[in-house]
């Protein structure tokens, strides 16, 4: 049963029991939790994600639920199932065999993903139109921003749903189940864009805030292992090209700055816009 606009007060919820990059998590009673989310969270964002989140479920992309929206305060929130498992990264700390097997998981789940269809997500053309439109990406000039247009409506289209920020954190395993979280970006389109953002992920998404440089060095050694892995049983399902991909780096780098604008990435981001641009989105 869905359960729209529930009130919440802090005392009732006590501590978070995790806090992520834009929401603090809370347990629940019947065995759901609370995303509440920061105050300067978009309540259309919020809305979105669990509309999002609805429709992964309906069309089997996800066996996460969302019951609908909560009030704490001056904050909003959506609730969950909850999920005891823990997620692909994790695996290898209960068995270091796990680690060689993540990139065959990820690309298979994500393989899954892009065989559905959906036409009630947002085409991802729509979402970069409107990134270029907004402040992240001011620095570029009307023509630049022209060419960027241009360049992406000559992409392929399609219907495939889109998650847009696949990677295995956003993979949780609960017994024999996989279960795939975190829809607030999920649209639809050529899967190409999808492999291409989850190559940026990889390669150029910041690591936690706070990471020791240690385990960057660690963490960054495995990422490039976990994901020349995954572009190879991707590619080997799918029948997809290193040149299909590659066309979507522009589009993925313009998508991750205009949606995230995370400050670390963000002169890196810029550069390469610029650069791909110039070149007329050609890798």
């Amino acid at each position: 049963m869905e359960k729209q606009n529930i009130q919440f007060t802090k005392e009732s919820l006590g501590k978070p029991f995790a806090i992520g990059r834009s929401a603090d998590l809370y347990l629940l009673p019947e065995n759901q939790i609370l995303k509440l989310f920061f105050p300067d969270a978009k309540e259309s964002e919020i809305d979105l994600e669990y509309e999002n989140t609805v429709e992964a479920n309906r069309k089997g992309a996800s066996k996460m639920k969302c019951y609908g929206k909560a009030k704490v305060e001056n904050r909003f929130g959506l609730i969950f199932d909850r999920i005891t498992g823990i997620s692909l990264t994790k695996l290898p700390d209960k068995n270091p065999l796990e680690l060689f097997r993540i990139a065959g998981t990820l690309a298979r789940l994500h393989y899954g993903i892009h065989q559905i269809k959906s036409d009630k997500y947002k085409d991802i053309k729509v979402i970069l139109e409107s990134c270029l439109k907004s402040e992240p990406l001011s620095f570029l000039n009307s023509e630049e921003k022209a060419k960027a247009k241009s360049y992406i409506q000559g992409l392929p289209n399609g219907n495939s749903i889109l998650h847009l920020d696949f990677h295995p954190e956003n993979v949780i395993v609960q017994g024999n189940e996989e279960i795939i979280i975190d829809w607030m970006t999920a649209a639809k389109g050529n899967s190409a864009a999808d492999v291409a953002f989850t190559f940026l992920l990889f390669t150029d998404a910041e690591l936690w805030p706070g990471t020791p440089k240690l385990k960057i060095i660690f963490y960054t050694f495995i990422r490039k292992f976990i994901l020349k892995g995954y572009l190879k049983a991707y590619k080997h399902l799918s029948g997809i090209t290193d040149s299909e991909i590659a066309a979507w780096r522009l589009p993925a780098l313009i998508l991750r700055l205009g949606l995230w604008n995370i400050e670390s990435e963000r002169e890196s981001l810029k550069s390469q816009i610029s650069r791909l641009v110039t070149l007329g989105g050609k890798v």
